[in-house]
């Protein structure tokens, strides 16, 4: 399997996801085998990993990075290795609440692959998470297949699958943003984030007015999955079909899976 990193330093500000300030990152490429660290003291594995109210959260104490599955599902979208990533303070940047950001700055600076990377790796038997209703099932298969099925009652039922590769990852995943649940109303929150597209509130949720997708918010869940599975630090082989995915459920999911890998 081939590693990749980025061919040069790059930087990427924004507000944080509370809309109380700027927040800053800087990545900068790493060599073969190093993985992604975040400043220089936190390695994105799922060991490291845990929640930040709606968000993953790298570390503890002061060396603790929060909001970071778009950055690492970009990685592991894109084929992206090995990273280095700085930040100004606990947290990435939102952006438009997408991984499309880090997206357009991989492209901008480039990647460069190497033969050195860390081998796909797939399971043997199938495993399955359970919370309630919610779960996140995979059996063993070719490549990295992901299934997902969301049922938010302001939405209705929606489905979406894709196998991953950089243009599928990039096209049809990278673009969908994240729902705000807040009772902010939407012109607020839009300006409090420095958005430039507009708001709607939808029951529990403020989202865009106009979707990038007619199952936005299915995708946007697909996208944060990949992100926490990316903590394995290797490409899974699986089949992946989840119900209603959300940060914890994919915590204790990849915690399973890289048990299993291990057995």
């Amino acid at each position: 399997m081939s590693g990749a990193t980025i061919a040069r330093a790059a930087r990427f500000t924004g507000r944080n996801s509370l809309g109380h300030g700027n927040a800053s990152v800087r990545l900068s490429p790493a060599g073969p085998g190093v993985g992604i660290w975040f400043n220089g003291h936190v390695q994105a594995t799922a060991g490291n990993a845990g929640l930040s109210g709606h968000a993953t959260c790298l570390g503890q104490g002061r060396h603790r990075v929060r909001m970071v599955e778009h950055l690492l599902a970009t990685c592991y979208g894109l084929g992206v290795t090995d990273l280095a990533v700085e930040t100004s303070g606990a947290e990435l940047p939102i952006g438009d609440g997408s991984a499309q950001p880090y997206v357009r700055l991989f492209e901008r600076v480039g990647i460069v692959r190497y033969r050195e990377g860390p081998e796909p790796t797939g399971l043997k038997r199938p495993v399955l998470v359970k919370e309630g209703a919610r779960f996140i099932a995979a059996v063993p298969a070719r490549g990295l297949t992901i299934n997902c099925l969301t049922r938010f009652p302001e939405f209705g039922p929606q489905f979406c699958s894709f196998a991953l590769t950089p243009a599928s990852f990039g096209k049809h995943i990278a673009p969908a943003r994240t729902l705000a649940r807040t009772h902010a109303s939407p012109s607020a929150l839009r300006k409090k984030l420095g958005l430039r597209f507009r708001l709607k509130r939808a029951g529990r949720f403020v989202c865009a007015e106009r979707w990038r997708f007619t199952d936005e918010p299915c995708r946007h869940k697909a996208l944060d999955l990949l992100g926490d599975i990316a903590l394995l630090g290797r490409p899974l082989q699986a089949a992946v079909f989840a119900h209603m995915p959300g940060h914890r459920l994919n915590h204790a999911f990849v915690l399973k899976v890289e048990k299993e890998l291990e057995a």
